[in-house]
């Protein structure tokens, strides 16, 4: 398995590794039509341009996860941390998180997660990262941002 830098063709796997990682979650929680379920392809490549991506790539070259970042005075967001489920609670996401740090030079740090998710917000509280903001977004669903 190795990291790399996602470029523009990777952007349609990308979109369908988007809806494999989080499509359980968002039908579990009611929310089918939160935006890693509906954003359109367009809308996804109009993202890409504004971001960092990286991918991790099993043996065969196959996209088995991801993540973005982008900085803007000093401060780095993260998104999309996304996994194959069959390919979670390997480390895949703990690399691809600590590796889109180490290459966006940044002075902060910050991303939001759905709190009704445990797994993620567990995983950026083990990295160091504290809620500073919670948001309602649907009944029963909280948007909670975190920083580091």
């Amino acid at each position: 398995m190795k990291i790399e830098l996602a470029t523009i063709q990777d952007v349609p796997e990308l979109q369908k590794l988007q809806h494999k990682a989080f499509g359980p979650q968002c039908i579990e929680l009611g929310w089918e039509d939160a935006l890693p379920m509906t954003e359109t392809l367009e809308h996804a490549y109009e993202d890409f341009a504004e971001c960092t991506t990286l991918k991790m790539l099993d043996d065969e070259g196959r996209i088995i996860g991801s993540i973005r970042g982008n900085v803007k005075d000093g401060s780095l967001y993260m998104g999309r941390l996304m996994v194959l489920p069959e390919y979670r609670q390997q480390g895949i996401g703990k690399q691809l998180f600590r590796e889109i740090q180490r290459l966006l030079p940044h002075n902060r740090a910050w991303l939001c997660t759905c709190k009704q998710v445990p797994t993620p917000y567990e995983f950026y509280l083990r990295e160091g990262f504290r809620p500073y903001k919670d948001e309602i977004v649907g009944p029963g669903l909280t948007w909670v941002y975190m920083e580091k």
